[in-house]
């Protein structure tokens, strides 16, 4: 649907952001002012190619450790091939249990991802993801979707 972005946002990124990406994208600076001083995630567009990027600040310890375990992984955006880090997918597991739980657990689209990405990784470090699950407030979650990962296969 679109992609997240992980970022650390300096105080000046409303400000220096739209400049930046150049005339090839859509980002409005107020709206980035905006979203940054509720510390709540912005959105930018790739004009040429139409994909919508939403930006997400670090703000947490947890943000932290996702940035420091991504992997850098090529991404083809038109002719142009950007070097992204790619989260880890226990961090998007943990991070797709935390939106469902602030958007009130009933996006099934969120629970649905959680559990394939169970599903189709044998080789979660689970005491990563119950250590982080404990302290981001989500262990009961993470446990139902253990559950019922295993019990859907």
């Amino acid at each position: 649907m679109d992609v997240d972005l992980l970022a650390r946002m300096p105080p000046d990124a409303a400000s220096r952001l739209p400049e930046q990406l150049g005339p090839d994208w859509y980002a409005d600076a107020e709206a980035i002012r905006r979203a940054l001083s509720l510390e709540r995630p912005f959105n930018v567009i790739h004009k040429p190619s139409g994909e919508k990027f939403d930006l997400f600040p670090a703000l947490i310890e947890f943000h932290e450790s996702e940035l420091q375990r991504a992997s850098p992984t090529a991404v083809r955006l038109g002719g142009e091939v950007l070097h992204l880090p790619v989260a880890s997918v226990e961090d998007m597991i943990l991070a797709k249990l935390q939106w469902y739980r602030k958007g009130g657990e009933v996006s099934e689209r969120q629970w649905t991802d959680v559990l394939n990405l169970i599903r189709v990784n044998q080789a979660l470090d689970l005491s990563y993801v119950h250590t982080w699950a404990e302290r981001l407030g989500v262990r009961d979650l993470l446990h139902r979707a253990l559950l019922e990962a295993v019990a859907d296969q």
